[in-house]
Protein backbone atom coordinates (compact mmCIF):
# COMPACT_ATOMS: atom_id res chain seq x y z
CA UNK A 1 0.00 0.00 0.00
CA UNK A 2 2.69 2.44 0.93
CA UNK A 3 4.50 1.76 -2.69
CA UNK A 4 1.37 2.24 -4.43
CA UNK A 5 0.56 5.36 -2.41
CA UNK A 6 4.36 6.74 -3.45
CA UNK A 7 3.70 5.98 -6.95
CA UNK A 8 0.44 7.96 -6.84
CA UNK A 9 1.85 10.90 -5.28
CA UNK A 10 4.80 10.80 -7.69
CA UNK A 11 2.86 10.79 -10.46
CA UNK A 12 0.50 13.45 -9.16
CA UNK A 13 3.46 15.59 -8.15
CA UNK A 14 4.68 15.36 -11.94
CA UNK A 15 1.31 16.09 -13.30
CA UNK A 16 0.96 18.87 -11.62
CA UNK A 17 4.12 19.95 -12.57
CA UNK A 18 3.29 19.90 -16.12
CA UNK A 19 0.03 21.91 -15.65
CA UNK A 20 2.05 24.80 -13.60
CA UNK A 21 4.64 24.79 -16.36
CA UNK A 22 1.23 25.09 -19.06
CA UNK A 23 0.06 28.03 -17.19
CA UNK A 24 2.87 30.04 -16.71
CA UNK A 25 4.80 29.39 -20.02
CA UNK A 26 1.54 31.00 -21.46
CA UNK A 27 2.20 33.27 -24.12
CA UNK A 28 5.74 32.46 -24.18
CA UNK A 29 6.67 32.04 -27.71
CA UNK A 30 9.85 29.78 -28.02
CA UNK A 31 11.54 33.00 -30.33
CA UNK A 32 11.81 34.51 -27.03
CA UNK A 33 13.36 31.51 -25.02
CA UNK A 34 15.81 31.36 -27.64
CA UNK A 35 16.29 35.46 -27.46
CA UNK A 36 17.20 35.21 -23.90
CA UNK A 37 19.41 32.15 -24.28
CA UNK A 38 21.73 33.72 -27.22
CA UNK A 39 21.63 36.98 -24.41
CA UNK A 40 23.78 34.81 -21.81
CA UNK A 41 26.83 36.69 -21.77
CA UNK A 42 30.03 34.37 -22.30
CA UNK A 43 31.21 35.17 -18.86
CA UNK A 44 27.80 33.74 -17.23
CA UNK A 45 28.25 30.65 -19.27
CA UNK A 46 31.99 30.29 -18.39
CA UNK A 47 31.05 31.10 -14.62
CA UNK A 48 28.67 28.41 -14.90
CA UNK A 49 30.47 25.80 -15.79
CA UNK A 50 33.23 26.25 -13.88
CA UNK A 51 30.67 25.93 -11.22
CA UNK A 52 29.22 22.56 -12.64
CA UNK A 53 32.38 21.28 -12.26
CA UNK A 54 33.25 22.31 -8.94
CA UNK A 55 30.39 20.96 -8.09
CA UNK A 56 31.05 17.20 -9.54
CA UNK A 57 34.34 17.44 -7.61
CA UNK A 58 32.38 18.08 -4.22
CA UNK A 59 31.00 14.85 -5.01
CA UNK A 60 33.41 12.98 -5.89
CA UNK A 61 35.21 14.49 -2.61
CA UNK A 62 32.26 12.38 -0.89
CA UNK A 63 33.38 9.37 -3.02
CA UNK A 64 36.76 9.92 -1.44
CA UNK A 65 35.88 10.22 2.42
CA UNK A 66 33.54 6.93 2.21
CA UNK A 67 36.60 5.20 0.64
CA UNK A 68 38.94 6.66 3.62
CA UNK A 69 36.38 5.23 6.28
CA UNK A 70 36.67 2.10 4.95
CA UNK A 71 40.26 2.01 4.53
CA UNK A 72 40.43 1.81 0.80
CA UNK A 73 43.18 3.87 -0.95
CA UNK A 74 42.27 4.44 -4.93
CA UNK A 75 44.38 7.31 -6.86
CA UNK A 76 42.89 10.64 -7.00
CA UNK A 77 42.00 10.25 -10.41
CA UNK A 78 40.42 6.94 -10.72
CA UNK A 79 38.29 8.07 -7.74
CA UNK A 80 37.22 11.24 -9.68
CA UNK A 81 36.72 9.72 -12.57
CA UNK A 82 34.37 6.69 -10.75
CA UNK A 83 32.89 9.72 -9.25
CA UNK A 84 32.22 11.52 -11.83
CA UNK A 85 30.50 8.86 -14.50
CA UNK A 86 28.20 7.83 -11.70
CA UNK A 87 26.72 10.78 -10.52
CA UNK A 88 26.45 11.86 -14.22
CA UNK A 89 24.35 8.84 -14.93
CA UNK A 90 22.39 9.00 -11.64
CA UNK A 91 21.36 12.25 -11.74
CA UNK A 92 20.06 12.58 -15.23
CA UNK A 93 18.55 8.60 -15.29
CA UNK A 94 16.17 6.58 -13.56
CA UNK A 95 16.61 4.49 -10.47
CA UNK A 96 19.76 6.76 -9.82
CA UNK A 97 20.72 4.87 -7.08
CA UNK A 98 21.20 1.76 -8.88
CA UNK A 99 22.45 3.08 -11.66
CA UNK A 100 25.06 4.90 -9.37
CA UNK A 101 25.84 1.65 -7.90
CA UNK A 102 26.44 0.21 -10.86
CA UNK A 103 29.17 2.07 -12.58
CA UNK A 104 30.77 1.99 -8.97
CA UNK A 105 30.56 -1.58 -8.78
CA UNK A 106 32.11 -1.78 -12.75
CA UNK A 107 35.22 0.60 -11.91
CA UNK A 108 35.80 -1.38 -8.21
CA UNK A 109 35.72 -4.27 -9.06
CA UNK A 110 39.11 -4.17 -11.34
CA UNK A 111 40.77 -2.53 -8.73
CA UNK A 112 41.83 -4.76 -6.20
CA UNK A 113 42.43 -1.98 -3.18
CA UNK A 114 38.43 -1.07 -3.85
CA UNK A 115 37.18 -4.33 -4.74
CA UNK A 116 33.94 -5.37 -3.29
CA UNK A 117 33.06 -1.70 -1.60
CA UNK A 118 30.86 -0.47 -4.04
CA UNK A 119 27.58 -1.54 -1.82
CA UNK A 120 29.39 0.75 1.24
CA UNK A 121 29.96 3.49 -0.86
CA UNK A 122 26.72 3.70 -2.18
CA UNK A 123 25.41 3.50 1.54
CA UNK A 124 27.62 6.06 2.50
CA UNK A 125 27.15 8.80 -0.14
CA UNK A 126 23.46 8.22 0.29
CA UNK A 127 23.69 9.02 3.88
CA UNK A 128 26.40 11.95 2.86
CA UNK A 129 23.92 13.33 0.69
CA UNK A 130 21.36 13.52 3.24
CA UNK A 131 22.79 15.15 5.71
CA UNK A 132 24.04 18.11 3.46
CA UNK A 133 20.51 18.37 2.21
CA UNK A 134 19.41 18.09 6.00
CA UNK A 135 22.16 21.27 6.93
CA UNK A 136 21.40 23.14 3.99
CA UNK A 137 17.62 23.40 5.05
CA UNK A 138 18.74 23.95 8.66
CA UNK A 139 20.61 27.35 7.34
CA UNK A 140 18.29 28.54 4.53
CA UNK A 141 15.43 27.97 6.45
CA UNK A 142 16.61 29.46 9.93
CA UNK A 143 18.42 32.26 8.34
CA UNK A 144 15.22 33.56 5.84
CA UNK A 145 12.38 32.07 7.46
CA UNK A 146 9.96 34.42 5.39
CA UNK A 147 10.73 33.60 2.06
CA UNK A 148 9.28 30.59 1.53
CA UNK A 149 5.74 31.37 3.27
CA UNK A 150 5.44 34.95 1.49
CA UNK A 151 6.29 33.71 -2.08
CA UNK A 152 3.46 30.54 -2.11
CA UNK A 153 1.02 32.52 -0.16
CA UNK A 154 0.94 29.84 3.01
CA UNK A 155 -1.05 30.66 6.41
CA UNK A 156 2.55 30.62 8.06
CA UNK A 157 4.77 33.52 8.41
CA UNK A 158 8.07 31.55 9.20
CA UNK A 159 9.71 28.40 8.53
CA UNK A 160 12.46 28.97 11.44
CA UNK A 161 10.49 25.35 12.94
CA UNK A 162 11.47 23.53 10.18
CA UNK A 163 15.22 24.72 10.20
CA UNK A 164 15.06 24.40 13.94
CA UNK A 165 14.58 20.43 13.45
CA UNK A 166 16.22 20.52 10.61
CA UNK A 167 19.06 21.38 13.16
CA UNK A 168 18.56 19.25 15.38
CA UNK A 169 18.69 16.10 13.29
CA UNK A 170 22.32 17.26 12.43
CA UNK A 171 23.19 18.09 15.83
CA UNK A 172 22.03 14.98 17.13
CA UNK A 173 24.17 13.00 14.19
CA UNK A 174 27.24 14.71 15.58
CA UNK A 175 26.38 14.06 18.96
CA UNK A 176 26.00 9.89 18.25
CA UNK A 177 29.15 10.50 16.21
CA UNK A 178 30.87 11.72 18.99
CA UNK A 179 30.11 9.52 21.64
CA UNK A 180 30.12 6.90 19.66
CA UNK A 181 28.02 3.40 20.06
CA UNK A 182 25.78 1.54 18.28
CA UNK A 183 21.94 1.82 17.43
CA UNK A 184 19.82 -0.85 16.67
CA UNK A 185 16.13 -0.54 15.50
CA UNK A 186 14.84 -4.09 15.62
CA UNK A 187 16.74 -6.04 12.92
CA UNK A 188 18.34 -2.92 12.08
CA UNK A 189 21.91 -2.29 14.12
CA UNK A 190 24.84 1.16 12.66
CA UNK A 191 26.86 2.49 14.40
CA UNK A 192 28.40 5.99 13.11
CA UNK A 193 31.58 7.14 11.52
CA UNK A 194 33.98 9.27 13.71
CA UNK A 195 33.46 12.88 14.27
CA UNK A 196 36.05 14.26 12.06
CA UNK A 197 34.45 12.15 9.21
CA UNK A 198 31.04 13.20 9.94
CA UNK A 199 32.00 16.53 9.74
CA UNK A 200 33.60 16.17 6.19
CA UNK A 201 29.94 14.43 5.14
CA UNK A 202 27.92 17.55 6.05
CA UNK A 203 31.06 20.08 4.52
CA UNK A 204 31.58 18.00 1.00
CA UNK A 205 27.68 17.34 0.31
CA UNK A 206 26.90 21.22 1.52
CA UNK A 207 29.47 22.38 -0.80
CA UNK A 208 27.69 19.91 -3.79
CA UNK A 209 24.34 21.75 -2.91
CA UNK A 210 25.58 25.44 -3.05
CA UNK A 211 27.96 24.94 -6.00
CA UNK A 212 24.80 23.50 -7.73
CA UNK A 213 22.06 25.98 -6.98
CA UNK A 214 25.33 28.66 -7.89
CA UNK A 215 25.66 27.10 -11.13
CA UNK A 216 22.36 28.22 -11.81
CA UNK A 217 22.13 31.24 -9.99
CA UNK A 218 24.96 33.13 -12.47
CA UNK A 219 22.82 32.42 -15.49
CA UNK A 220 19.88 34.79 -13.91
CA UNK A 221 19.83 38.06 -15.10
CA UNK A 222 22.13 40.37 -12.84
CA UNK A 223 18.86 42.73 -12.24
CA UNK A 224 17.16 40.33 -10.60
CA UNK A 225 16.11 41.22 -6.93
CA UNK A 226 16.53 38.26 -5.58
CA UNK A 227 19.48 37.03 -3.38
CA UNK A 228 21.60 34.20 -2.90
CA UNK A 229 20.62 32.70 0.20
CA UNK A 230 16.78 33.70 -1.09
CA UNK A 231 17.58 31.66 -4.01
CA UNK A 232 18.90 28.82 -2.53
CA UNK A 233 15.63 28.57 0.12
CA UNK A 234 13.87 28.34 -3.34
CA UNK A 235 16.52 25.70 -5.03
CA UNK A 236 16.07 23.64 -1.71
CA UNK A 237 12.57 23.67 -2.24
CA UNK A 238 12.10 22.60 -5.98
CA UNK A 239 15.05 19.70 -5.06
CA UNK A 240 12.98 18.19 -2.76
CA UNK A 241 9.86 18.18 -4.84
CA UNK A 242 11.85 16.73 -7.61
CA UNK A 243 13.27 13.61 -5.48
CA UNK A 244 9.04 12.95 -3.81
CA UNK A 245 8.47 12.86 -7.58
CA UNK A 246 11.15 10.83 -8.51
CA UNK A 247 11.64 12.02 -12.19
CA UNK A 248 14.55 11.46 -13.85
CA UNK A 249 16.58 14.80 -13.01
CA UNK A 250 13.93 15.90 -11.52
CA UNK A 251 12.70 17.43 -15.26
CA UNK A 252 9.66 19.29 -15.38
CA UNK A 253 8.82 19.28 -11.79
CA UNK A 254 12.06 21.19 -10.36
CA UNK A 255 11.52 23.52 -13.49
CA UNK A 256 7.71 24.22 -12.27
CA UNK A 257 8.67 24.58 -8.79
CA UNK A 258 11.01 27.40 -9.83
CA UNK A 259 8.85 29.15 -12.29
CA UNK A 260 5.69 29.51 -9.58
CA UNK A 261 7.86 30.76 -6.94
CA UNK A 262 9.92 33.08 -9.05
CA UNK A 263 7.70 34.12 -11.53
CA UNK A 264 7.27 37.55 -9.54
CA UNK A 265 10.82 38.64 -9.21
CA UNK A 266 12.23 37.67 -12.53
CA UNK A 267 10.42 37.83 -15.62
CA UNK A 268 9.13 34.21 -17.06
CA UNK A 269 11.37 33.84 -20.11
CA UNK A 270 14.51 34.62 -19.19
CA UNK A 271 14.16 32.55 -16.05
CA UNK A 272 13.41 29.61 -18.30
CA UNK A 273 16.30 30.47 -20.46
CA UNK A 274 18.19 30.21 -17.69
CA UNK A 275 16.71 26.91 -16.46
CA UNK A 276 17.14 25.77 -19.54
CA UNK A 277 20.80 26.61 -19.68
CA UNK A 278 20.84 24.75 -16.22
CA UNK A 279 19.48 21.89 -17.56
CA UNK A 280 22.05 21.67 -20.49
CA UNK A 281 25.12 22.57 -18.70
CA UNK A 282 24.56 20.70 -15.25
CA UNK A 283 23.00 17.50 -16.76
CA UNK A 284 22.85 17.07 -20.22
CA UNK A 285 26.92 17.92 -20.70
CA UNK A 286 28.03 15.84 -18.22
CA UNK A 287 25.66 12.62 -19.37
CA UNK A 288 27.23 13.21 -22.60
CA UNK A 289 30.75 13.18 -21.43
CA UNK A 290 30.13 10.46 -19.15
CA UNK A 291 28.65 8.07 -21.88
CA UNK A 292 31.96 8.71 -23.85
CA UNK A 293 34.23 8.24 -21.01
CA UNK A 294 32.70 4.88 -20.04
CA UNK A 295 32.25 3.80 -23.55
CA UNK A 296 36.17 4.65 -23.39
CA UNK A 297 36.83 2.53 -20.39
CA UNK A 298 34.56 -0.34 -22.23
CA UNK A 299 36.66 -0.58 -25.36
CA UNK A 300 40.04 -0.10 -22.91
CA UNK A 301 38.59 -3.24 -21.12
CA UNK A 302 37.55 -5.24 -24.12
CA UNK A 303 40.81 -5.30 -25.29
CA UNK A 304 42.57 -6.11 -22.51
Amino acid sequence: MLRVAGGILALGLFLLAVWVLRNQLSGITRAQVLHELRSLSASRIGASFALMGLGYLALGASDLVALRYLHRSLSLSKVVLTSFISYAFANSLPLSFMVGGWVRYRFYSEWKRAAGTARQVVGFTVLTYALGLTTAVAIVFTLQPSIVPRLLNLPITSTRPVGIVALAVVSGYLLWSARGGSLRVLKWKAAPPPLPTSLLQIVVSLADWVLSAATLYVLLPSTAPVTFLAFFGIFLLGQLAALVAQVPGGLGVFEAVMLAMLRHSIPVPALFGALVAYRVIYFLVPLVLAMILLATSEVVRWFR
